[in-house]
């Protein structure tokens, strides 16, 4: 155990130390914990002059919370399946799974380990205090209970996963029955649902409302002992929190005894996983995107083996034909098919109401953004092919980026269509949205372009991080504060024309973008990695 206690006390001011050559990275950390402190300060000063005021649904908070923890369950379990979770670096194998050392020390030092990560990965939690506060009237007590159970549930999540991984690998039939499982425990929420609606004669939000601040929901793994845990703390019901911690305890005292007993050799199932993401964060630091090797032979239809066009609109056939490949329908996905079906749940529990509608699209314009930053054009910019194309720049950005500026419109048009027959919206206001929503998603091609013109070789992560930020509101304040000027001036007849100046501004901000960053691939350190 002097060992580990070495390698955690060494690792620590190593990277103390590695601060005084990172004095942007000193910055950060500074920031953040200043106004971390600013923010837990002002929560506990004004906890003791808190007034009672109309809350919002404290199930909404429910309803998040066994949202995330079921969506953990599953994903934690479908990684299982596949290439298991980890709790080591690849350092860590080097040095420790060859030493002399206790496996359960091992395994115990690298939960450690990754309760350090997740503390700071939970820390945006924290950041919420206002927001809790002032529309469910949480103070400091409630946030570090939100704090505590998602840490919880990470760690309870890694384990899980690994759990699963030496369970299911190389036994099918053991995979078969633990997707069974998973899949009959989503029919079975499913039903119910559908059933309380049809019995209670409610709307579909407020059956799941029902749902989540139900006794027996309390008992589903993951999303329902967080929930459990949360409303023990606000209602003062010790006994429900002790059944939670004791429900993660246990489970995760199990996983420990499984992982460190019996034939079940933790060392080689979590090596799998330790490359996996070692190769993953390799090609992140390298601009490249990370696949595991397939196994399933790809079909490819005779009419497709040969790329037509000539030049730069060679580029535009390649991108289409790469999205037949990934869906039967060009310009449909599954993302499309989700955002579709939520927009018309929301459509129907709105019913017209223009908030709601303007809630709606800025969630929608909020998830495009992580969608479109993190699609393929930035790293189709950057391929070595378009730089031997003998065309001008200009035509090359414009035919590379021809597919990522079509698929937002169609989206746009898609869901707000549905989102208008579900009674979400008047058809102008659709009209006006889907409009609205387009342009944005063009202009975020726009900014994916203009972040790998000024940053595409930056090999700081930390400058990235501010000089990204620093343009995203560059861009995007004018245009959100014309469309506020226009919805205090219009009159409400013609209030689903605020989003007009929102569109205009977008797209001109977006042709601006195209001007000036046309020529990048002339410049040969935008490719540099």
């Amino acid at each position: 155990m002097k060992a580990l206690s070495y390698l955690v006390i060494t690792q620590f001011k190593n990277r103390l130390l590695a601060l005084k050559k990172k004095p942007a990275l000193m910055v950060l950390y500074l920031f953040i914990t200043i106004m971390l402190l600013f923010v837990i300060v002002v929560s506990v000063v004004f906890d003791e002059q808190e007034t009672q005021l109309n809350y919002a649904d404290e199930r909404i908070v429910f309803l998040i919370l066994g949202g995330i923890g079921l969506l953990f369950l599953g994903l934690y379990v479908t990684t299982g399946l596949s290439t298991g979770s980890t709790l080591f670096t690849m350092s860590d194998v080097v040095l420790l799974f060859v030493a002399p050392i206790s496996s359960k020390k091992i395994l115990f030092y690298g939960i450690l380990n990754t309760i350090g990560k997740s503390i700071l990965a939970s820390l945006f939690i924290l950041f919420q205090i206002g927001n809790l506060k002032s529309s469910f009237g949480y103070g400091f007590t409630e946030i570090m209970a939100l704090f505590l159970i998602y840490l919880v549930a990470v760690i309870f999540g890694q384990l899980l996963s690994i759990a699963t991984y030496i369970f299911s690998n190389g036994n099918p039939g053991r995979k078969k029955i633990v997707q069974t499982i998973l899949y009959l425990g989503a029919a079975v929420l499913l039903f119910y649902l559908v059933a309380s609606q049809q019995s209670r004669q409610i709307g579909f939000m407020e059956a799941v409302f029902q749902m989540v601040d139900s006794r027996w929901f309390g008992f589903i793994p993951m999303g329902g002992w967080m929930v459990l845990f949360f409303k023990g703390i606000i209602r003062g019901a010790v006994f429900d929190v002790l059944i939670s911690i004791a429900l993660f305890v246990v489970f995760m005292v199990l996983f420990i005894t499984f992982l460190t007993s019996g034939t079940a050799d933790y060392y080689e199932d979590v090596l799998l996983s330790t490359e996996i993401t070692q190769q993953r964060l390799v090609a992140s630091k390298e601009g490249r995107r990370y696949q595991l090797n397939r196994t399933k032979k790809i079909k490819v239809n005779e009419n497709e083996q040969e790329i037509k066009g000539k030049g730069a609109t060679a580029l535009i056939y390649k991108n289409i034909l790469e999205m037949k490949r990934k869906s039967r329908f060009l310009y449909i996905d599954s993302y499309t098919v989700i955002a579709c079906i939520a927009a018309g749940i929301a459509g129907y529990n709105i019913k017209g109401k223009v908030a709601g509608a303007y809630g709606a699209l800025a969630m929608l314009l909020y998830m495009q953004f992580f969608l479109t930053m993190f699609g393929s054009l930035r790293f189709e910019l950057s391929k070595p092919y378009i730089f031997l194309i003998p065309e001008k720049s200009m035509k090359k950005v414009v035919a590379a980026s021809a597919t990522s500026l079509i698929k937002p419109c169609v989206d746009g048009a898609a869901i707000f269509l549905v989102f208008a027959i579900a009674g979400g919206c008047d058809p102008f206001t659709a009209i006006f949205m889907a409009l609205a929503y387009s342009a944005c998603g063009i202009l975020y091609v726009g900014l994916t372009i203009l972040y790998q013109r000024f940053l595409g070789g930056q090999p700081n992560i930390i400058a990235k991080a501010f000089v990204g930020i620093g343009l995203f509101f560059i861009v995007m304040a004018p245009s959100i504060v014309s469309s506020v000027v226009a919805a205090v001036l219009l009159p409400e007849a013609l209030l689903f024309l605020c989003t007009l100046p929102f569109t205009i501004c977008c797209i001109v901000f977006t042709v601006l973008i195209f001007l000036a960053c046309g020529n990048m691939l002339d410049k040969i350190e935008c490719a540099s990695k």
